[in-house]
């Protein structure tokens, strides 16, 4: 073998050498990455084996118990709405003049109602006078004709006054004194004018201006009511009437399917008690000293022993219940109440139209 033939075969074991290094570098990389993708993939395979155990949320029985709860909020939803649509008998296909004359009818009847001896009495001590027209006095007194479009909403509204007059009557109130509604109709500002002018010169006799009821605006009721049709209408009442009149007619409001919330109650006296208590001392005593003189004067040793008694009693001992500061509701003296409250009603819902059957 030449010296050439040697160098050639020197330069291909050399070349060999080097591709069987770099095939096994290849091999001991490709074993390192095989190994590497085994482990990912039994880690992989171990995650999907823990959520295969794992309970699934929702679960069916998680599904079955929101499904339940919204039938039960929806039953609840449409028994709630359902009390909103209990309104007050209305007559039906009223023509504006018909209204008109049901109108001045009802209000003639509530104010002879209230044409009774202890309203009389009332009036006079405080000269304070009953309700007349009741919110309506462009209607009553004025002799308007409301219009077609205002009559829906004012028939409601006259059905609401009616309703809460007649039961503060029936439960033993006094008087109706002023009634206040939504005023919505184009009456308002020379029916408020006139309230006004009413009102200035009952100050002026000195009536507590605080027991006024405010001029009362439609507020709004919330949006999810009103995009359900629901709507509220305000409404404020003073009356005179004693203390059980107040709670038979809120009791009565609570129990009565008209949904009604009272938003204000109001209380007052046309006389503080601090005022009363030192009259009624004075009288109490002066009637006592009366009786002392009298029995003084006498020979009668019985009157005087009967005086010497009479002193020695407490002074308010025996006394009738009208001569007593806190009295029983048959005696007390009316009260002078102010009651705001707010009906909310809805109309009953449409009935479903009925199925048509296929040929």
């Amino acid at each position: 073998m030449d010296q050439k033939q040697k160098l050639l075969l020197i330069v291909a074991g050399a070349l060999c050498g080097l591709i069987v290094l770099f095939l096994a570098f290849r091999l001991v990389v490709a074993i390192g990455a095989a190994s590497e993708s085994s482990a990912e993939l039994k880690r992989a395979e171990r995650t999907i084996a823990a959520n295969g155990a794992e309970r699934p949320y929702p679960s069916k029985e998680n599904r079955d118990t929101r499904e339940r709860d919204a039938e039960v909020a929806d039953a609840v939803a449409d028994q709630a709405r359902a009390l909103l649509t209990h309104g007050l008998p209305i007559p039906q296909g009223e023509t504006v003049s018909q209204f008109a004359d049901r109108l001045v009818k009802g209000v003639h009847a509530l104010n002879e109602r209230q044409q009774t001896p202890a309203a009389q009495l009332l009036a006079a001590a405080s000269a304070q006078q009953p309700a007349q027209n009741y919110s309506f006095e462009s209607y009553v007194a004025q002799g308007n004709l409301p219009k077609e479009k205002d009559l829906p909403r004012l028939a409601r509204q006259f059905a609401v006054i009616e309703h809460a007059c007649n039961l503060l009557l029936d439960n033993g109130a006094v008087s109706i004194v002023e009634v206040t509604r939504d005023r919505f109709d184009g009456a308002v500002v020379q029916e408020e004018e006139q309230r006004s002018t009413r009102r200035g010169r009952r100050s002026r006799r000195g009536e507590d201006e605080e027991a006024q009821p405010a001029v009362l605006a439609g507020a709004p009721v919330a949006p999810v009511l009103a995009k359900d049709g629901v709507s509220r209408e305000s409404y404020a009442i003073r009356f005179n009437a004693p203390y059980d009149t107040v709670v038979k007619t809120l009791n009565t409001l609570a129990a009565e399917p008209l949904f009604v919330v009272v938003t204000d109650l109001s209380v007052a006296r046309k006389t503080p008690v601090s005022a009363r208590v030192d009259d009624l001392v004075k009288k109490r005593q002066a009637a006592r000293q009366a009786a002392a003189r009298r029995a003084a004067g006498a020979r009668d040793a019985n009157a005087q022993q009967l005086a010497a008694e009479l002193a020695a009693k407490p002074l308010f001992e025996g006394a009738s219940p009208a001569e007593r500061v806190v009295t029983d509701p048959e005696h007390a003296v009316p009260l002078d109440v102010l009651l705001r409250f707010d009906v909310y009603s809805a109309e009953p819902a449409a009935a479903p139209a009925p199925e048509k059957e296929g040929n």
